[in-house]
């Protein structure tokens, strides 16, 4: 099987060197991966070289893209050859079956939205971001999926129950985890909690066939383990993503710190070396190949702006197996199924 993937050469804060490096080492690890680098052709052939590829790889030139801090719908506006663009336009003339780039977040989600189809009968796409959880009981896993995380700010109770189904098929078929538990974020455990949307959601999932729901849950238990996705609106699950990003280099910074001040202190660590081994590695974004941008009818996967070859690789392995479970054709049957048996239920909320 084939797997054709676009990749934004020139997207995040390595590129082009760490994002060439991360393909290449993608490339010698499977035949059957083809990729196509969208960015600046001289700068990618220059780091091509330094890899050795015995593999012609496939470039197409632009010598504009979209920095870190740029706006995101300006910058689409006035670059309209910028390499997340084309990117996604190979995604819509079906040249690629999947994108990967580390570049501005905003504008991946809106050049993906420019380009590609929404699934039929989906309303709002979500971005999906994997992060790590504690190991509380044997049903933990130590990551989970929590959706959305910025594509769509507020959502319908249609919405949300979309967002739970497209983020069960995901971890059930990408990450391979049986029977996920999916939660609904909320302000309370009550099913009475939130609202009318946040009710109704949870009247809907409840009911929902194919979705292990096991009711609300609170701020205090996303990172206990108690469920593989959560499902919330990306207003929120932005926040709570950048609280769990901040925590964890604040612990990192605190280790550091209390290593150089006190004998006593870095006598401790060290015993725990062990331990804080362990913690790093369940923190680092470079493990979990990236943020899935799903609701499209092709899949673009949204590595993080720092990531260094390890993440690009380990995000190109993760639109590989998309690819390969046909993860937006299931999820588009799952949606269609779904509507056909409520096409009443959500006319007002």
């Amino acid at each position: 099987m084939a797997y054709n993937i676009a990749v934004d050469a020139m997207g995040g804060d390595n590129a082009p060197h760490e994002i060439i490096k991360g393909t290449a080492m993608a490339l010698r690890e499977n035949d059957e991966l083809n990729v196509i680098l969208i960015g600046d052709e001289e700068q990618i052939k220059a780091e091509l070289d330094k890899e050795g590829l015995d593999k012609e790889v496939p470039i197409i030139h632009t010598d504009e893209w979209i920095g870190m801090d740029e706006s995101p719908k300006q910058a689409l506006t006035e670059k309209k050859n910028a390499s997340i663009a084309l990117a996604s336009q190979l995604l819509k003339s079906g040249e690629a079956d999947a994108l990967v780039s580390a570049g501005n977040t905003g504008a991946t989600v809106l050049a993906a939205a420019q380009n590609i189809p929404i699934i039929e009968g989906i309303e709002r796409t979500a971005l999906a971001a994997i992060y790590p959880t504690a190991k509380f009981n044997p049903e933990s896993h130590g990551i989970a999926l929590m959706l959305d995380v910025g594509a769509t700010l507020r959502c319908t109770s249609k919405q949300l129950v979309h967002f739970a189904y497209m983020g069960s098929f995901y971890v059930s078929h990408v990450l391979q985890f049986d029977k996920p538990r999916v939660a609904l974020l909320n302000n309370g455990e009550e099913p009475n909690k939130g609202g009318e949307i946040l009710v109704k959601t949870h009247q809907e999932l409840k009911e929902a066939e194919d979705i292990n729901f096991i009711g609300n849950v609170e701020g205090k238990d996303i990172l206990k383990g108690v469920a593989e996705v959560i499902v919330t609106e990306g207003f929120v699950g932005n926040i709570v993503l950048k609280l769990i990003e901040g925590a964890a280099d604040v612990l990192r910074a605190t280790g550091r710190y209390a290593f150089k001040k006190k004998f006593t202190w870095k006598l401790g660590l060290a015993l725990l070396s062990s331990g804080v081994k362990r913690f790093k590695s369940k923190t680092d974004y470079t493990e979990y190949g990236g943020a899935p941008l799903l609701g499209f009818q092709k899949l673009a996967i949204k590595a993080h702006g720092r990531s260094n070859a390890k993440a690009i690789y380990n995000a190109i392995k993760v639109a590989q197996r998309s690819i390969e479970v046909k993860v937006c054709d299931h999820i588009s049957d799952s949606i269609q199924n779904f509507n056909a048996k409520h096409r009443i239920d959500f006319i007002d909320i």
